[in-house]
């Protein structure tokens, strides 16, 4: 397989203040304040993301 490996990550929860994200058994809050351009994302858009190494995650 030549596929890349993806670690476990998921959208919890998405807010009018942020998002939160599922990793490594812990919570991690994005909100839109520091993170504007996913403020008027669908949700679609938002839980499509993948970390492609610890703490690095690419939507």
């Amino acid at each position: 397989m030549n596929e890349k490996s993806t670690l476990a990550v998921e959208v919890s929860h998405v807010s009018n203040f942020g998002v939160w994200l599922l990793t490594h058994n812990k919570e991690l809050f994005m909100p839109y304040e520091d993170f504007p351009w996913f403020k008027n994302q669908t949700v679609n858009a938002i839980t499509n993301v993948k970390e492609l190494s610890e703490d690095h995650f690419y939507w």
